[in-house]
């Protein structure tokens, strides 16, 4: 019977059949190992007082009917429990961390959990590498150092016994104290071996400390001292040796571990393993490592090996919770672009099919990359490596880093202690749209970022940006709450005698702002050529309805003054009289005059005026006709203020438009708005200011113990750099995310409230500390008194995140909608057929459905331009959840 697929099936099936008979509840699971046998669990009531031969002649008469048994291939083993057995017994663990026992062990019945969000100490890193010469050891020799820079006591233990090679990278800056022999592991292994109850050698003997050039500590473990007994101790180490060790009472590798923990107390201990499937590879990675590092370049080559290494490392990890996997890509050579992301795209498919994306990370925080630099070839000894080749390894150690305890705490126990439940309580982030929020709260909630100087000079005119990046909630600072914006922008220019009017927007906010509707009717009564004689009516219209004493002026046109004066300002009436100018035989000529006179006027009076565009985009409303005439009306819009706006002292437009929208238009001169416009985009800085002063308005505990600290109000928040600002949150949402996910917090949180198009929202990040707040006050267990959201609040808030953000891009595009939901349990990255397949469209259409995609920050292309068809787009983590995805290789 060689179709296992078919005896899986064959041997539940027939199982439950005959067992269910006696007890309905009864469960049958069948579990494969690497080589093709198979395990078979059953749990009934059944066994109930009977001994195991009882239960396994038991099973074993009821696979005779099938022709099998145990011990018969494909059957290896049974596991046969009541269900009180099943409750208590735990799975086995694998008891040789060796490469073939790992792999021929079945999968176990539940994964092993420990916990990720609380960093701990020491923590042990493997370097591991299936071939040589990628640079492994000076990888783990770069990192040792930049670690011990930042004050980490740091140990080295050379692992790679057959081949030592860390320990030449540090032999003449180690110090030997005690002028004895020279031992190492292989020493310390091999004596514990033959004498386990004497202490020879000595742990203190085997580990040397290392001369560095700036703080910290770091300790050297040898290989031991190269001689032809180490070639003769090496030798009596064969595999039978190795597996006596972990059947043993006392296993001599984990007692050097264990040893060294106690003399040195590191934070870090770093293993150089052996290449290769060698034991002594398989026990640094599978059995000592926390973490491991895989270092590899991305060839077939390497590929073909690691797969065997990565598929015994998960079902370790399984079974014991550890290692944990991240990968070096090393060392990476110097190509064109796009064949540089071939190499890295090929790279993480490889990593996501064969590792699996653990909950809440993304494929970029798994591995790092390390260009070939022939200067790290030509040193002879790292502790002479100068800053910027120790530079290129500082990704990997800020993983490591974040996996460990912070040396000193944020903020004094003092200034905490009794705190944390007082300062969650009193927490309010408030995440609504621009459009929703009070008037009296804008000046409140606004975050004034890096672009505000440049967007307060009059000679920008096009302000651009994704939905959700602050468009909105800048131009109601300035037409609804005018005072507080002049203050807000008195650091920067004087806008004292300026008046700023809506010259478009939310019909709600002045009566002569027309709906969509009512800009459709205007153009069926005149034509689709009349959007230059609009604007410049609509302008004047807006002006008089802001300056009544304009009514006064002779030479302005008395029907406009009569318009004005109505008691109340219709829609009708408005479009009645734009399209009685329009069809004046003097349309524009006279709409130009009347303009330059109130120009002149405004300058007469010592005022200056801002016209502010907004709703540009929903404004004209949806479908493919209203888009076809928001076209024709914006590109009019800004071809005519091109035109006509410089002649124009005082008078300046500021025009609030979506990126994708503008991309879209094509008008003569459009090349001339790169001086006037600004592109909208939240830095890092921004972001954190914007947390950091919803976080002090609303919890005087925490602006309290910050201002204590840091020094940090609401008023100084301007003057705080970056490095500051990351500071100052780590009160409130920690300095790292846990061991499990190895990565600053800051860094997490940006990375994932960020589009396609690496645009940040602001919106999104407010609601994920708003929900997770909410979620922290909600959890059972206590947490650490240093820090208010702990790391799980923020991961289960994202999902919440994510059905917001999509929510607002089917509110933004609703022509996406349709295309959007058919995305749902899907998986990323997704190929141009499959999207064909679920969209149901073709050629043009569905290059023209993918383009949309790209320019809403939804879609990101992963194939090269050279690369054969079909082409290959990942989703932006923001909007996964949201859409009902799951990326290619989610655990």
């Amino acid at each position: 019977m060689t179709d296992t697929s078919i005896t899986f099936d064959q041997i539940k099936s027939h199982l439950l059949q005959e067992l269910q008979l006696q007890d309905p509840k009864v469960t049958v699971s069948v579990r494969e190992t690497s080589l093709g046998w198979l395990t078979v669990q059953v749990v009934t009531d059944c066994f109930e007082g009977k001994t195991l031969a009882e239960r396994e002649e038991k099973i074993d008469g009821l696979l005779a009917a099938v022709e099998l048994n145990l011990g018969q291939y494909p059957i290896g083993s049974y596991s046969l429990l009541t269900p009180q057995e099943e409750v208590k017994q735990p799975d086995e663990s694998i008891q040789l961390p060796l490469w073939s026992d790992i792999l021929m062990a079945p999968d176990p019945n539940h994964q092993a959990s420990i916990e990720k969000d609380i960093p701990n100490r020491p923590q042990t890193v493997t370097f591991y590498s299936f071939k040589g010469g990628v640079g492994r050891s000076t990888a783990l020799g770069m990192v040792a150092i930049l670690l011990a820079n930042r004050n980490r006591r740091v140990v080295i233990i050379d692992f790679d016994l057959e081949a030592p090679g860390i320990s030449i990278l540090f032999r003449s800056n180690s110090v030997d104290g005690n002028g004895v022999e020279n031992c190492g592991v292989l020493d310390y292994i091999h004596q514990r071996y033959l004498t386990p109850n004497e202490n020879i050698p000595a742990i203190e003997d085997c580990i040397h400390q290392v001369n560095l050039l700036s703080r910290g500590e770091l300790f050297l473990v040898s290989a031991g001292e190269y001689n032809e007994n180490y070639v003769h101790r090496l030798a009596e180490l064969d595999r039978r040796t190795w597996q006596s060790f972990y059947k043993g009472e006392m296993n001599p590798v984990q007692q050097l571990i264990k040893d060294i923990k106690e003399q040195v107390d590191p934070d870090v201990i770093l293993i150089d393993a052996r290449p290769g499937f060698n034991d002594t590879g398989a026990i640094a990675l599978l059995d000592l490592a926390d973490t491991g590092v895989i270092c590899f370049s991305p060839t077939d080559q390497s590929f073909d090996g690691l797969r065997w290494v990565i598929q015994a490392a998960r079902k370790q990890s399984d079974y014991q919770g550890k290692p944990d996997l991240r990968f070096l890509l090393t060392p990476m050579p110097t190509l064109a672009e796009d064949q540089l992301d071939s190499w890295i795209t090929k790279a993480e498919d490889w990593i996501v099919e064969h590792w699996g994306l653990p909950d809440g990370v993304s494929v970029g925080e798994l591995y790092y990359k390390i260009f070939y630099n022939p200067n790290i070839a030509a040193l002879s000894n790292l502790i002479s490596a100068p800053i910027n080749l120790l530079n290129d390894y500082l990704p990997i150690v800020d993983a490591i880093d974040a996996s460990l305890p912070d040396i000193k705490p944020v903020i004094p126990t003092a200034t905490t202690s009794g705190n944390r439940e007082t300062i969650l309580n009193e927490l309010r982030f408030e995440a609504a749209r621009a459009q929703d929020l009070q008037a009296d709260n804008i000046p409140t909630i606004f975050q004034r970022t890096e672009d505000f100087p440049k967007f307060l000079s009059n000679k920008t005119w096009l302000v651009r940006g994704a939905k959700g990046t602050g468009k909105s909630i800048l131009f109601r600072l300035f037409v609804e709450q005018a005072g507080r914006a002049k203050e807000l922008a008195s650091a920067d220019v004087d806008l004292t005698i300026c008046q700023f009017i809506a010259a478009h927007g939310e019909s709600r906010l002045r009566d002569s702002i027309l709906s969509s509707e009512n800009l459709a009717n205007y153009e069926q009564q005149v034509d689709e050529n009349s959007w230059a004689i609009f604007w410049l009516n609509y302008a004047i219209l807006q002006l008089f309805d802001n300056f009544p004493e304009l009514s006064s002026v002779s030479e302005l046109n008395n029907g406009l003054a009569a318009l004005i004066a109505e008691e109340h300002l219709t829609q009708v009436s408005i479009v009645e009289w734009l399209v009685q100018r329009t069809r004046s035989p003097q349309a524009i000529p006279q709409a130009s005059d009347e303009l330059r006179t109130i120009d002149r006027w405004l300058n007469e009076n010592n005022k200056s005026v801002w016209l502010l565009y907004d709703e540009l985009d929903a404004g004209f409303g949806f479908g493919s006709d209203s888009y076809a005439r928001r076209r024709r009306a914006l590109e009019t819009l800004l071809a005519w203020w091109l035109e006509s706006g410089t002649s124009l002292k005082r008078i300046v437009p500021k025009i609030f438009l979506r990126e994708d929208i503008w991309n879209q238009l094509n008008f003569v001169n459009k090349g001339h708005y790169v001086g006037r416009s600004l592109q909208l985009s939240w830095d890092e800085a921004d972001l954190w200011r914007l947390v950091l002063r919803q976080a002090l308005q609303s919890s005087s505990t925490l602006s309290y113990a910050l201002e204590q600290e840091f020094g940090l109000t609401v008023d100084r928040l301007e003057t705080f750099e970056l490095g500051q600002l990351r500071k100052n949150l780590c009160p409130l949402w920690g300095e790292r995310m846990g061991r499990g996910k190895k990565a600053f917090t800051y860094n997490w949180v940006r990375t994932r409230i960020a589009d396609s198009n690496e645009n940040c929202f602001p919106r999104s990040l407010v609601l994920l500390l708003k929900e997770a707040v909410r979620n922290e006050k909600n959890f059972s267990t206590e947490y650490s008194s240093e820090i208010v959201l702990r790391p799980k609040s923020l991961i289960d808030s994202f999902p919440v995140v994510s059905d917001q953000r999509v929510d607002e891009v089917r509110n933004e595009y609703p022509e996406l909608e349709e295309p959007l939901n058919k995305l749902q349990g899907e998986r990323s990255p997704i190929d141009e057929n499959r999207l064909s397949d679920i969209w149901n469209v073709q050629d043009g259409e569905l290059s023209l459905r993918i383009k949309e995609m790209i320019e809403a920050g939804i879609l990101k292309e992963r194939s090269r331009p050279k690369d054969p068809p079909p082409r290959i787009y990942s989703i932006a983590e923001l909007y996964l959840y949201g859409l009902g995805m799951v990326r290619k290789g989610q655990r």
